[in-house]
């Protein structure tokens, strides 16, 4: 299975996670007393994310792109991320 068949399988059962949202709220509200030291780690976590998704931006590439839409790790709004991944698929189609 090639990885454009992987990405069309993954988005077809709407797979996506809120991937800054899933983090914050590990680190503020899912961490117990005694795990508090996690919350750093996670945050130089969400930091080093930030820097992939610049980078991912500039690579510019169709199977890239997906992954990141749906992991919510571009600044697209929630009613668009469906629209946007549909335009990477047809792109990773035309390829």
């Amino acid at each position: 299975m090639t990885m454009k068949d992987k990405i069309t399988d993954v988005f077809s059962i709407g797979f996506r996670v809120d991937t800054p949202a899933l983090l914050h709220e590990i680190a503020n509200s899912g961490l117990g007393r005694n795990n508090g030291v996690l919350k750093v780690p996670l945050n130089v976590f969400i930091r080093l994310l930030e820097r992939v998704a610049e980078r991912a931006i500039q690579l510019d590439d169709p199977e890239l792109n997906i992954c990141m839409l749906s992991l919510n790790l571009y600044e697209v709004p929630p009613m668009e991320v469906v629209g946007k991944i549909e335009e990477q698929i047809i792109l990773l189609n035309g390829k």
